[in-house]
C-alpha cells in the first residue's frame, strides 16, 4: 500500500514536469532512498537470482523508469555513468550500484529506437577514461549489442579503438573468454569497408615489416622471412650460443650492410607504429622484436647502443592501470646491452637508469653495469665517468661543429640550457642552418637537434649523480680526476664549478675550485696540488663555519652558477628534542602531503615507495639504502583515514579512481643497520644531513598543510609523547636561509621594505608589518606585537614574479617560498584574493 502509493505520488507529480533530465534525476534520488533493502544473499545462486528478480518488480525507482517516455530514459542514460561513477568507489554503496546497473539495462531496453550518437559517444568514452569500480558494474557488453555499424561515427570508432586496446592479451597472449568475446564485438563495430585489415599472426609492427619483405626479390625475401622466423623462435630471456650462430649466418646471407640498416629502421618505428598511447605491443608483435634486439646486439656500430635503448625506454613506458608497453621485450634491451660491453652501451644503460621508473628493469641496468665494473677491474663510479659523452665541449661550455660552410655553435649554460647558432658562409648570424645546407646535409643538421637534447639530457643525468655521490663520499685518483672533472668536455664543466677536497698520504687535506684558470681556496689564492694524490667532493658538514663563510662569500662574489647546492646547502645537525627521541626524528612529522607528487619525489631521490590506499597496501614505508654506509633510512608515512578514522569520509580521505588515497601525511624518520635500530645521535652527521635533506623536499613540495591532530606515536604505539620544535629555534638552517636572503634581497625591488631579524624575515607592506619564520616558511600579520598567522594559497603564491635570473644562486624550496611571499606581501594593498584579503582585513 505504502509503495504504490509513493508511486502514485511520484507519478503525478512527474506529470506536472516538463524536463526530461528533471524526471531522471527524481528517479536516481528515489533509487538512492529504496535500494537498501535490495538482496545480496541466497542459499544457492538461483535463490538468489529469484529474490533480486522479485525485489526488481516491487522497487518504485526501478517500477517509475520502467513505465517512463523515451525522453526519460534517454536522459536518465546520459547521466547515469556519473552517477556509477559516484559511488562505485570501493567504499561505494554496492547495492546502489547494482540498482544502477539493471536501471541502465532497463533503459537501454526500452528505448526501441537507434540510440543517439551523442549519447553512445558520451558513455563509451566515459567508459573509456575510467579506472574506477564503476567499470565493473557498467553493462558496456549489452550497450554494445545494441548498436549497429551505421551508428559509428569517427569519434566512437576511435574511442572503440582504444577499449579493444585495453582489453588486449597480456604479453603471453593468455585472454579470458569473455574479454575475447567483448574484443571480437568491437572489432566488428570498427571494422570499415575498404580498410587494410591486419593478415592473421600480425600486428601493427610485423605487418609493417612483413609488407616490406614482400617487395624484395624471391630468394632475397626468403632469407629474411628466415631470419625472422629465426628472431621469433627466441623463447628464453636471453639467446643461447646455439641460437646466436645460427642469427650471425643468417644475417651474413643477407649482408649485414642490408640488414643492419634495415633493422634499424624498423626499430625507429616504434613497438606499436600508428596505435594511440595507450596500445601495448601485442604478442604478435614482440615475439618478433625480441629477437630483433638481440641480432642487433651482436653489431658493431656505434649506432647500435643508442637504437636499443631509445627502443627499451619507449617499450618500458607506463600505461596507466595496464603496464610497461612491452616488459619483455623493453627487458631485452636492457640485457642486450649489457651483454655488449662497450663504451656506448654503458653511456646508455645509464641514460635508462635515469629514465626508467621500473624496480625489475633498474635491478637488471645496476647488474649489467656492476657487471661491467666488474670485467673491467675498476669501480661503479669510474665506470660511469668513463662513459659519459665529452660532445667536445671547450671550457667555456661550447661546441663547434662545420657542415659545409656553415658553422653550428652549441653552448651548454650553467643552469643545464643548451642553444645552438648558426653562422652563414659570411660568419653573419642567422636562427637556423640555410636552406641549403639543410637540403644538401639533412642528416648532419638534424643530428644538431638531436645532439642538443642528448647534452641536456646528459648534463642532468650527471649532476644528479654527482650530487648523489656527495653521501657516499666518493674518492678517486687525482689523475682520474683531472682527466674526467677538469679537463672533459661535460663533466669538467660541471666539475670546474665545484668545490673539491684533495687528500695526501699523509692525511693532510685541502679544499679549493677552480677559479681564474687554477684551483683555488677560500681566500682565493693559488692551491698547489703536486703533493695531493685523492680527490673527494666537499661538503658543508666536513669545515668550520667561518670556512663555509668564506667559500660563499668567494662564489656569490666571482658569479659562480654551482650545478647543485654545495657551498649554500642546507645541512642538519641533531637537535636535543631528537636526542629524547633517541631512535627516531619528528622534525618533519605532522605535515599533509599529495601522495602522487610524493611517490614522484621518491623515485627522483631513489627511494623506494609504492603508492598506498585504503583498502590495499595500506603500509608501506619510504626506504633509501645507503650501501656504502651499511645503513639504510625510512621515513613513515600514513594514510590520514588510518590516523583519525574520523577523516575517512572527508575530503582527506579522498581517493582517486584506483583507489590510491590522494593525502597522506608524514611521520617519524628512522635509521636501520644491519636490520638494527641506530640511535639518531649515532647515525653519521653526512647521512643524517643528507637523508634530511631529502625529507625537508618531501614536505615542503608535496604539502598542503599542517595535520593539526598530529601527536607523536612514540615508538608507533608505545605511547612516548614529546612536543613540536620551535620554529623560532635558531639553528643552522635558519642560518643558511637567513644568509642567502641577506645576499640576494639588495638586487630586488623590495629590498627597501624587508629585513632579517633573528629567525625571521620582516616586511613592510602598506596595511602594516609582517613576519615570515625562516624555518618553516609561516607568515604572520603583526597587529600590537601579536601574530595573526596567515594562510596564502598556493595559486596566489604561485603567480608571483621573482627578478632573479642573474643572481649565481639557485635558492631551496623553503628559501624561495618565503621570498614569494615577503614580494607578495611588500605590495599588500595589491593583493587581489578573496580569501586572503578577509584573513588581513577581517570584518
Amino acid at each position: 500500500m505504502i509503495v504504490h502509493a509513493r508511486i502514485g505520488i511520484c507519478k503525478r507529480w512527474l506529470a506536472s514536469m516538463v524536463e526530461p533530465d528533471t524526471q531522471a534525476l527524481t528517479i536516481y534520488d528515489l533509487m538512492c532512498s529504496t535500494c537498501g533493502d535490495r538482496p545480496f544473499s541466497g542459499n544457492t545462486v538461483d535463490e538468489l537470482n529469484r529474490k533480486v528478480s522479485t525485489w526488481q518488480l516491487a522497487n518504485p525507482a526501478l517500477t517509475m523508469l520502467r513505465e517512463s517516455e523515451p525522453a526519460v530514459h534517454l536522459a536518465f542514460l546520459k547521466q547515469s555513468y556519473e552517477w556509477l561513477k559516484a559511488n562505485g568507489d570501493v567504499r561505494g554503496n554496492f547495492r546502489l550500484c547494482h540498482t544502477l546497473a539493471d536501471a541502465i539495462d532497463f533503459s537501454l531496453r526500452a528505448y526501441l529506437q537507434t540510440l543517439p550518437s551523442d549519447i553512445v559517444l558520451h558513455l563509451i568514452s566515459h567508459y573509456r577514461q575510467d579506472y574506477s569500480m564503476a567499470r565493473f558494474y557498467f553493462p558496456f557488453d549489452f550497450l554494445l549489442s545494441r548498436l549497429t555499424k551505421d551508428q559509428i561515427t569517427n569519434e566512437i570508432r576511435t574511442e572503440l579503438r582504444k577499449i579493444h586496446l585495453q582489453l588486449a592479451p597480456s604479453a603471453t597472449g593468455k585472454i579470458e573468454e569473455r574479454r575475447q568475446a567483448t574484443r571480437d564485438r568491437l572489432a566488428e563495430l570498427m571494422y570499415v569497408e575498404g580498410e587494410k585489415q591486419l593478415d592473421p599472426g600480425r600486428g601493427p609492427w610485423s605487418q609493417i615489416v612483413f609488407d616490406e619483405i614482400k617487395a624484395k626479390e624471391p630468394i632475397t625475401r626468403c632469407g629474411w622471412k628466415a631470419l625472422l622466423e629465426h628472431c621469433k623462435s627466441l623463447q628464453q630471456s636471453t639467446p643461447s650460443a646455439k641460437w646466436k650462430r645460427r642469427s650471425s649466418e643468417l644475417v651474413k646471407a643477407l649482408g649485414e650492410s642490408e640488414v643492419i640498416p634495415l633493422l634499424f629502421r624498423w626499430l625507429e618505428l616504434g613497438p606499436t607504429p600508428g596505435q594511440p598511447s595507450e596500445a601495448r605491443s601485442p604478442m604478435e608483435d614482440s615475439q618478433y622484436q625480441k629477437g630483433i634486439v638481440w641480432c642487433l646486439a651482436s653489431a658493431q656500430e656505434r649506432e647500435v647502443a643508442a637504437a636499443l635503448a631509445d627502443f627499451g625506454i619507449v617499450c618500458l613506458r607506463k600505461i596507466r592501470m595496464v603496464g610497461a608497453v612491452s616488459q619483455k621485450v623493453g627487458l631485452a634491451c636492457v640485457q642486450a646491452l649489457g651483454s655488449m660491453a662497450s663504451r656506448e652501451a654503458i653511456a646508455q644503460l645509464t641514460r635508462m637508469r635515469a629514465k626508467i621508473k621500473y624496480s625489475m628493469a633498474r635491478k637488471l641496468i645496476d647488474k649489467a653495469l656492476q657487471s661491467a665494473a666488474d670485467n673491467i677491474g675498476v669501480t661503479l663510479h669510474e665506470l660511469e665517468d668513463y662513459t659519459v659523452e665529452g660532445y667536445g665541449l671547450d671550457s667555456n661550455g661550447i661546441a663547434r661543429f662545420e657542415i659545409s660552410e656553415t658553422q653550428a655553435c652549441m653552448q651548454l649554460f650553467g643552469d643545464g640550457r643548451v642553444t645552438v647558432v648558426w653562422r652563414n658562409s659570411k660568419e653573419e648570424m642567422v636562427k637556423t642552418a640555410p636552406s641549403s645546407v639543410k637540403k644538401a646535409f639533412p642528416a648532419e643538421v638534424r643530428s644538431i637537434g638531436v645532439t642538443t637534447k642528448e647534452m641536456e639530457q646528459a648534463y642532468r643525468a650527471q649532476k644528479i649523480r654527482l650530487e648523489a655521490s656527495l653521501i657516499v663520499m666518493r674518492e678517486m685518483e687525482l689523475n682520474h680526476w683531472r682527466q674526467y672533472f677538469l679537463e672533459h668536455g661535460l663533466l669538467g664543466f660541471l666539475g670546474r664549478r665545484l668545490i673539491w677536497v684533495f687528500r695526501n698520504a699523509g692525511g693532510a687535506e685541502q679544499a679549493a675550485m677552480w677559479l681564474d684558470g687554477a684551483m683555488r681556496d677560500s681566500l682565493g689564492e693559488l692551491v698547489d696540488l703536486t703533493s695531493f694524490d685523492k680527490v673527494r667532493l666537499w661538503h658543508p658538514l666536513s669545515t668550520d663555519p667561518l670556512e663555509i663563510q668564506r667559500w660563499r662569500d668567494l662564489i656569490f662574489k666571482n658569479g659562480v652558477r654551482q650545478p647543485f647546492r654545495q657551498a649554500f646547502r642546507e645541512f642538519y645537525q641533531v637537535t636535543d628534542p631528537e636526542r629524547e627521541t633517541h631512535l627516531y626524528s619528528n622534525r618533519f612529522a605532522g605535515v599533509l602531503m599529495r601522495q602522487h607528487q610524493f611517490a614522484r619525489l621518491c623515485r627522483e631521490r631513489e627511494w623506494d615507495y609504492r603508492l598506498m590506499g585504503a583498502h590495499f597496501d595500506g603500509f608501506n614505508v619510504p626506504t633509501k639504502k645507503l650501501s656504502s654506509w651499511k645503513i639504510h633510512a625510512e621515513f613513515y608515512v600514513d594514510l590520514l583515514s588510518d590516523r583519525h578514522p574520523s577523516l575517512r569520509d572527508s575530503a582527506l580521505g579522498e581517493e582517486s579512481g584506483a583507489g590510491v588515497n590522494i593525502f597522506i601525511g608524514s611521520d617519524q624518520v628512522r635509521f636501520y643497520r644491519e636490520q638494527r635500530e641506530v640511535a639518531i645521535d649515532e647515525v653519521p652527521a653526512l647521512v643524517y644531513s643528507e637523508i634530511m635533506c631529502d625529507v625537508d623536499l618531501f614536505t615542503s613540495v608535496c604539502a598542503v598543510g599542517d595535520d593539526e591532530a598530529w601527536s607523536d606515536q612514540g615508538d608507533r604505539g608505545l605511547g612516548v609523547i614529546i612536543k613540536q620544535f620551535d620554529s623560532d629555534e635558531v639553528t643552522a638552517i635558519v642560518s643558511l636561509r637567513a644568509d642567502l636572503l641577506s645576499r640576494v634581497l639588495p638586487h630586488t625591488r623590495i629590498a627597501d621594505r624587508c629585513r632579517v631579524v633573528k629567525s625571521w624575515l620582516e616586511v613592510r607592506g602598506q596595511l602594516g608589518t609582517y613576519r615570515i619564520q625562516l624555518a618553516w616558511g609561516g607568515a604572520a600579520f603583526m597587529i600590537d606585537k601579536v601574530p595573526r598567522w596567515l594562510k596564502i594559497p598556493q595559486k596566489v603564491l604561485s603567480e608571483v614574479q621573482l627578478d632573479l635570473q642573474n643572481l649565481p644562486i639557485d635558492l631551496d624550496y623553503r628559501t624561495e617560498l618565503t621570498l614569494r611571499k615577503a614580494y607578495l606581501l611588500a605590495d599588500d594593498w595589491r593583493i587581489n584574493s578573496p580569501e586572503l584579503i578577509r584573513e588581513l582585513m577581517p570584518e
